[in-house]
């Protein structure tokens, strides 16, 4: 039989575009009649980064990967795997991955993409994470980045005001030492309710494929009201279910709880409804928006590299997004 290993958080990293967009220039450049304060208090959202045009997921997630193989004391031949989570991928073929793995200058290793939208770092966590406990991989990647700016209806104020660039990267080692690092991930989807957020691609069907008849689509689409439902009634789920993961476990609680970056008002009616203490929360989606899949490792990134977070801590991750899909991970640094 297998010896199971423990998978530790050897190091993070981030990286998102120098272009700052504040929400007046929706205003201003955009024509679109909305303002500041009518964004600033329906999300929370005060600016985000737009990629530049020589900027994509691939380069964004090559940057934010060299920050966390340097935070992790490894160079790039320490790698064993790399999993690529997103839904803006430079290409169909080859994956984001294996440009990233090309870019690192990595020796032939496996890499692929995972597309799970939002919740895709996640996921992409939870399969690098099973290869390294069991022995498949002493060093795996995984990296989380989108350019969801690139596929949005800039005349839609409700959709194009929500979203910003950006890519966040993990590296998980091989531990002998099983009560650390990733300790339980939750993974779930429903497909049935894939009209709420879909996003088009070259061979996407007109009108694209659902249980309901829709209109062509040529940009995202997101229902919002219900996805704000969704998302507030997921994320109390998954905190509960932490909560009781943690006695299981032997875990003092949770130290902090670092959620996916989507809107200020899902993450407060969640901590409401949840009774979770709203001072250990990383937010910082003020600064960046929704970066699909880069949200939260850029989250982590930057709570670990404040101190905000610190070694020893039991950290709650959430996402949720399209598919649909949501997912929790805790984590033990």
């Amino acid at each position: 039989m297998t010896q199971l290993l423990g998978v530790a958080l050897r190091g993070t990293g981030s990286c998102v575009p120098a272009r700052v967009v504040p929400n007046g220039d929706f205003t201003d450049i955009l024509k679109l009649d909305t303002s500041d304060e009518w964004i600033r208090t329906r999300t929370g959202i005060r600016e985000r980064r737009f990629a530049a045009s020589g900027e994509t997921s691939a380069s964004l997630g090559t940057l934010a990967a060299r920050a966390a193989i340097a935070a992790a004391g490894l160079t790039p031949a320490d790698l064993d795997l790399i999993v690529c989570a997103t839904v803006t991928p430079d290409l169909m073929c080859p994956s984001n991955a294996n440009l990233i793995q090309a870019a690192l200058g990595c020796r032939p290793i496996p890499s692929f993409d995972i597309a799970a939208a939002c919740s895709g770092f996640l996921y992409a966590l939870s399969v690098g994470s099973q290869f390294v406990r069991t022995g498949a991989a002493k060093h795996a990647l995984v990296v989380g980045t989108d350019v969801l700016t690139r596929i949005l209806d800039y005349t839609d104020r409700n959709s194009c005001i929500l979203f910003g660039d950006g890519a966040g990267a993990a590296v998980l080692s091989a531990t002998p030492v099983l009560n650390t690092g990733v300790r339980t991930i939750r993974l779930y989807s429903d497909g049935t309710r894939q009209e709420l957020i879909q996003v088009p691609s070259k061979v996407t069907q007109t009108p694209p494929p659902g249980p309901k008849q829709v209109p062509r689509l040529d940009y995202m689409r997101i229902s919002g009201r219900e996805v704000f439902r969704f998302a507030v009634t997921r994320m109390v789920e998954l905190i509960e279910q932490a909560v009781v993961d943690c006695r299981e476990l032997g875990l003092g609680g949770i130290d902090a709880l670092i959620p996916h970056q989507v809107n200020q008002r899902i993450i407060d009616a969640a901590l409401e409804a949840s009774g979770f203490p709203s001072e250990k929360v990383m937010v910082n989606l003020d600064r960046y928006g929704n970066t699909s899949a880069a949200s939260v490792p850029i989250a982590l990134d930057e709570a670990l590299r404040t101190g905000r977070c610190k070694p020893g801590d039991t950290v709650l991750l959430v996402a949720f997004g399209g598919g649909l899909t949501w997912s929790s991970a805790l984590v033990t640094l």
